[in-house]
């Protein structure tokens, strides 16, 4: 279950957040569940997951510093051929580190 949160709550809270556009990261977090959402006056505007302290923020209307649009659709292409849980989550560790370190 994911709560319902706002965007000055997540940017108050979290240090480093990760802004990737709708879709983007699909097969990257396919068996990954988000802790919150944000909604706006016309509905919803994005997810919050997080991992090693970093929180990605991706849908229609993400918060946080822009991901490398070509790194972002690499790793989504390269987490399409995966399907082991782990090997998924090494992925997620290695991208959220190199967005970082960027």
């Amino acid at each position: 279950m994911k709560l319902r949160t706002t965007k000055k709550e997540i940017k108050e809270n979290a240090f480093n957040i990760l802004a990737v556009g709708y879709c983007e990261l699909e097969s990257l977090l396919k068996y990954e569940s988000p802790f919150a959402y944000s909604a706006g006056v016309y509905g919803w505007s994005c997810d919050y997951y997080q991992f090693d302290g970093v929180v990605i923020s991706t849908g229609y209307s993400p918060i946080g510093s822009r991901t490398d649009y070509q790194e972002t659709r690499d790793v989504n292409e390269k987490a399409s051929h995966l399907h082991d849980r782990s090997e998924l989550r090494e992925l997620i560790g290695d991208f959220v580190k190199n967005q970082i370190n960027r």
